[in-house]
């Protein structure tokens, strides 16, 4: 039994709740912060967890079922295909691996909801701000280079003069993400006195930043609010269960009607490819990689391809263009089949099913969280996918000590 080291520990849980908001400053032509204090922070971690059990053979990987194979796979292909070292595929296990093997839940659900609390009261300030006084309280951290190449006072005045107020991160859906497993985890997990408070303080910031993922992750998770109360012995939990849905769906009917609401149904145009308003961000973001599959020949579609020269020769022949320097910008699903193909989509389907078999309502949702996200943000191997599937494997071992 690897001897664990506290303090690690509990660096590595606080640096998975920052990374989403440290990818933005860093150097332009080198790593962003996330990746500077991650990768060195792995890789000797790595190194510590297997000399540390003496045989690498007898060591348990403690990534979720079937996730190690993923990068198996995607590692040989990449090599193939691209005839180099697939460096970025042994970046993306290693960050895996260090968040997996030093995870504990009960404690990183106490930073997770203490950090959740510090963003969202900068968020009330800025629309509180917004409202008074027509600018927004910036939560660009001026003391620290922008990964972009702006600079500070240009992020300063980005943020302020802002459409929507997003805390400390980039943009608004970048924050709903973050906050999405942590709303799933006060609902269905937590069950001190407030939990129920905090859900829904969450679940209001996630309506008042207007993000589309934020509200398609929070139906995702709201689908499990029956199977919640329908397995509390409570008496009064058919009355619990009225309540909640007359508390939902009152909020939903003034939200939907409301200025917010309409913005949020407004630009559902955009997922249109015959949309001519302007922005086909929307279109881009949910539909353009298959456009860009289908001009895959049968075999780059059985195995994938991970190869961005020849993607994006790909891109080019399906009149998929997008901005510069976004043109392999991808949801995380259409990231996995045009990287990896139909074999890589089984295999995270497997990960995906082993993690579902056996966990809890909080658990399942989650990863219906994550599984909704896939389809319409680009969070392919990013730490909002770890924070995702880390939390789903901590339910799922929690929930098998309960049965057993």
């Amino acid at each position: 039994m690897i001897q664990r080291i506290p303090f690690i520990d509990k660096l590595s849980m606080a640096l998975l709740l920052l990374a989403p908001i440290l990818g933005i400053y860093g150097n332009p032509d080198g790593w962003s912060y996330d990746t500077l204090l991650t990768l060195p922070l792995s890789f000797f971690y790595f190194l510590y967890y297997f000399s540390s059990k003496g045989s690498v053979v007898d060591s348990k990987n403690p990534l979720s079922e079937g996730l190690a194979l993923y990068f198996i796979y995607w590692g040989v292909i990449l090599a193939v295909f691209a005839l180099k070292l697939p460096l970025i595929v042994i970046q993306a296990y290693l960050a895996f691996f260090l968040f997996y093997a030093t995870f504990h839940l009960s404690a990183f659900v106490k930073m997770y909801k203490l950090f959740a609390l510090l963003c969202i009261g900068l968020f009330i300030a800025q629309e509180i701000t917004y409202y008074v006084t027509g600018v927004r309280i910036s939560g660009f951290l001026s003391f620290l280079p922008s990964y972009s190449g702006f600079s500070a006072s240009d992020m300063a005045m980005i943020n302020a003069e802002a459409l929507r107020s997003s805390s400390f991160f980039s943009e608004p859906a970048h924050f709903a993400q973050f906050l999405l497993p942590l709303f799933a985890i006060e609902l269905y997990y937590d069950n001190k006195r407030y939990h129920f408070v905090y859900a829904a303080l969450i679940g209001g910031t996630l309506l008042l930043l207007r993000s589309g993922n934020g509200i398609v992750g929070m139906a995702a998770i709201l689908m499990f609010a029956f199977s919640y109360f329908k397995h509390k012995s409570k008496k009064t939990k058919w009355i619990m269960m009225l309540l909640f849905v007359f508390v939902v769906a009152l909020a939903g009917f003034y939200y939907l009607n409301s200025e917010m609401g309409e913005s949020i149904i407004g630009r559902q145009a955009e997922l249109s490819s015959h949309y001519e308003g302007g922005s086909r961000s929307g279109f881009l973001r949910v539909w353009r990689g298959f456009y860009v599959f289908d001009d895959y020949n049968v075999i780059e579609k059985i195995i994938g391809c991970p190869n961005e020269k020849v993607q994006l020769n790909h891109v080019t022949a399906s009149g998929m263009l997008m901005v510069s320097k976004a043109e392999l910008y991808f949801n995380a699903f259409q990231k996995i089949l045009l990287n990896t193909g139909f074999i890589g989509v089984a295999i995270f389907v497997y990960v995906i099913v082993r993690l579902w078999r056996g966990n809890s309502i909080c658990g399942k949702a989650i990863l219906c969280s994550l599984i909704a996200l896939s389809f319409v943000a680009a969070i392919y191997m990013s730490f909002i996918m770890i924070l995702h599937l880390v939390l789903a494997q901590s339910m799922k071992r929690e929930n098998d000590k309960i049965i057993k």
